[in-house]
């Protein structure tokens, strides 16, 4: 693979990316947002692009399509959140991931996010491949 495309001519997107969904108590959004813009701002130092999203609506649109809100059992003052980082190809995911185990900080912003999902809970991860370009 290893393709890239740009997408409205701004973000190059590459071929790999992480997925992460995980609650937040709607009471530590705020630490949250800064716990990412952290991360973001070390994920994009190496090279990645790093993106979060939170969940705007738990409706279910038609019949055969489940909310994700209702999937992970998210309480009604639970939010839910959706964290991407993507790559370029699957060497780059690797470099990156290798800079990352070795950044001393990682480590303490990682658990501090683990303090601030919903108790009992942790991240859901999902590494992809794109297969249509």
């Amino acid at each position: 693979m290893g393709t890239e495309r740009k997408e409205n001519g701004e973000r190059s997107i590459g071929s790999e990316v992480d997925h992460f969904i995980y609650r937040v108590p709607k009471k530590n959004h705020d630490a949250m947002v800064q716990i990412n813009k952290q991360f973001a701002d070390m994920i994009t130092k190496y090279g990645a692009t790093h993106l979060v999203f939170q969940l705007n609506s738990t409706k279910t649109p038609m019949d055969g399509i489940a909310n994700i809100a209702k999937t992970i059992s998210a309480a009604d003052d639970e939010e839910v959140w959706l964290e991407l980082i993507l790559y370029r190809d699957r060497k780059h995911k690797d470099e990156i991931g290798t800079k990352m185990r070795n950044d001393e900080s990682m480590g303490p912003l990682y658990q501090q996010s683990l303090n601030l999902v919903a108790p009992g809970t942790g991240f859901i991860l999902g590494e992809f491949t794109r297969i249509i370009l």
